[in-house]
């Protein structure tokens, strides 16, 4: 199975509401991924909320360090989620990601993922 590691905006304006929004949005490609039977991993659910989780103290280092470290081990592909570039850690997944040869797809909506169906082989 391939994975693809989906990149985007998470903390936003830091705000709850914004992270919220940020994880239901890589969710949508989440889901597309998964209806199509395309492995992933999305750190926006992996963590989702441990900066307002009580008892969770990690500085945020930690988590773009953990997001990475799975991109690096994991990851034959990334797919940058429409605001990435407005995202320290997503630049920093998809410039990995480019400098290290993964392909790096960038679907304009999570419908928009004739690309990565292709690459991963389940064209239709």
């Amino acid at each position: 199975m391939k994975i693809v590691f989906i990149a985007g905006p998470y903390t936003g304006d830091g705000t709850a509401a914004s992270i919220e929004k940020n994880i239901r949005e890589a969710e949508k490609y989440q889901i597309e991924l998964a209806n199509q039977q395309i492995g992933f991993f999305c750190a926006h659910n992996h963590t989702a909320h441990f900066s307002s989780t009580k008892g969770a103290t990690a500085p945020e280092d930690f988590y773009y360090e953990l997001d990475l470290y799975f991109l690096k081990k994991a990851a034959d592909a990334v797919l940058a989620v429409p605001g990435w570039e407005n995202s320290k850690g997503a630049r920093e997944e998809v410039g990995w990601a480019k400098a290290n040869g993964l392909p790096v797809f960038c679907p304009r909506t999570p419908e928009d993922i004739g690309e990565v169906i292709e690459w991963y082989g389940r064209g239709k």
